[in-house]
């Protein structure tokens, strides 16, 4: 998926875009379900971090901002939650793959559990210092952070450069499309995850593995 659905309506030169939308939905759910299955939770080394994706503050109109501003939701940073949408993503280093989840908010009550699916105990967890991470070290995980806040970026082996190159890429790549809608947000995020976790193969791989998902042969091996 190089372009946009509208994009590749017109390329292709299809009378309509819904032509087109349809097959790409069907492979964005795919990837959405070969995500949730195939991830193994095991011990190792993680990155956790949290992003908002949405549209830049700058970039809105003068008076869209006023009616945000009304509403209370010209917040910046983890405060633009209620004008963008919360992801959290958890990269693994000796594998070099992210995995990615929408979610709500950025409390612990949201976060613990999502790391609890997918990442064994005693696995090194890395992450900045937002309190919603308080609770790592009680939960029998070896938890290192790394004080953005305070201008601090790398100690040694503890930071997060893995996921924050990757919500770089990611944030670009959707630059692509537009208008996204609230329920089908999770099936575009798997598709950048599946783009970075598979960055190693020439486009033509990449489509061989995407007609293998939806082929459902991972489904044979797991069984």
């Amino acid at each position: 998926m190089r372009h946009s659905a509208n994009k590749a309506h017109r390329l292709l030169g299809t009378e309509r875009h819904q032509q087109v939308l349809s097959p790409y939905r069907v492979i964005r759910e795919a990837l959405f379900d070969y995500s949730e299955a195939t991830w193994k939770r095991e011990e190792g080394i993680y990155e956790a971090d949290e992003a908002l994706y949405g549209g830049r503050w700058k970039n809105f109109k003068k008076h869209i901002k006023g009616l945000l501003r009304e509403q209370g939701k010209a917040k910046r940073g983890r405060g633009a939650k209620f004008r963008k949408q919360p992801v959290f993503g958890i990269y693994k280093r000796n594998e070099g793959k992210v995995y990615l989840r929408l979610i709500n908010d950025f409390d612990t009550d949201t976060l613990e559990p999502i790391i609890e699916e997918i990442a064994d105990k005693e696995s090194e967890i890395f992450s900045d210092a937002w309190e919603g991470y308080n609770g790592l070290a009680g939960l029998g995980y070896i938890h290192s952070r790394i004080a953005h806040g305070e201008g601090e970026y790398v100690s040694g082996r503890v930071h997060t450069n893995g996921i924050e190159g990757f919500w770089g890429l990611s944030k670009t790549n959707m630059n692509t499309y537009k208008g996204i809608r609230k329920n089908n947000w999770k099936f575009y995020l798997k598709e950048m995850e599946f783009r970075y976790n598979y960055r190693g193969l020439t486009f033509e791989e990449q489509v061989d593995k995407i007609i293998e998902i939806l082929m459902g042969k991972w489904k044979e091996v797991r069984c």
